[in-house]
């Protein structure tokens, strides 16, 4: 005995197609959503480790190290925070001496701009400050 499509299968036969072309701009979206969240992330916590690396050769001034050793090493410590190649920039860091008082302190900012897929451009800072002699 063969069984016939009645009516109701023969409307459905667009739904499936439908049904993707509605769904499908979502699910792109959302999953370029979480690769840019994991970028922003990855940014935020290299640019962190960056500060910290740079503040503390700043805080170690009075042992020779220069302003520029410290750039070099938070430059270094984020080569790449967004992956998209542009580099992290570096303010003047307030470093110590050798004549420093047991309560001052050194400072690193350092800068970023992002740019997403779906967010904005934007620009992302970190700071790090240390007592002298770290």
């Amino acid at each position: 005995m063969t069984v016939r499509a009645t009516g109701a299968g023969r409307r459905d036969s667009g739904a499936a197609a439908l049904e993707m072309a509605i769904v499908l701009p979502v699910l792109v979206a959302l999953c370029f959503g979480i690769i840019d969240f994991a970028r922003i992330l990855n940014a935020q916590i290299q640019l962190s480790q960056a500060a910290r690396e740079g503040v503390r050769l700043a805080a170690l001034g009075g042992t020779g190290y220069t302003a520029a050793q410290v750039v070099t090493r938070a430059q270094s410590a984020a080569p790449d925070p967004g992956f998209t190649g542009a580099a992290i920039t570096v303010d003047a860091p307030a470093m110590c001496s050798s004549a420093s008082a047991p309560t001052a302190t050194a400072s690193v900012t350092v800068h970023y701009t992002f740019t997403g897929i779906l967010f904005p451009a934007q620009t992302f800072t970190q700071a790090a400050v240390m007592r002298c002699g770290g």
